[in-house]
């Protein structure tokens, strides 16, 4: 068993349909969770998400920034929504290593692409880790 996919399917046979087969797809799924989960959307623990989901519906400033954080850039800046998301993705999806992530906004198309990167194991082996996800806002 290598993880779960996401959303479960409750049945008689749980684990051989809900069974990803392997990690990649179980991260993939579980980041796609994360990233498209507002804070506090989760009872148990308010933190749970991307605190971007909060506020994507907020108008940008002319700085492309909302709430003094900037839309777009690279998570080793600490006033941009890439070094949130990839804070929540360390804490929450510990099976990733050495997490990156870029966040581009297109102000034409209200269009955000995340770039997530990164390193997991899987059967004793580590693995590079890319996913892109895309989403429009306002």
């Amino acid at each position: 068993m290598n993880g779960f996919k996401i959303p479960i399917t409750l049945t008689g046979s749980f684990i051989k349909e809900n069974n990803t087969k392997n990690i990649k797809q179980s991260i993939d799924d579980f980041i796609e969770l994360i990233v498209f989960s507002a804070n506090g959307s989760f009872k148990a623990d308010y933190y749970f998400g991307f605190v971007f989901q909060n506020t994507k519906f907020q108008n940008s400033d002319h700085d492309d920034q909302i709430e003094a954080k900037k839309i777009r850039g690279e998570s080793i800046n600490k006033n941009n929504y890439a070094h949130e998301l990839k804070q929540a993705i360390e804490e929450y999806e510990t099976r990733m290593k050495n997490v990156r992530v870029m966040i581009n906004y297109d102000t034409d198309k209200k269009q955000v692409s995340i770039d997530v990167s990164g390193r997991y194991e899987e059967d004793f082996t580590e693995n590079i880790y890319k996913k892109n996800i895309t989403f429009y806002i306002w």
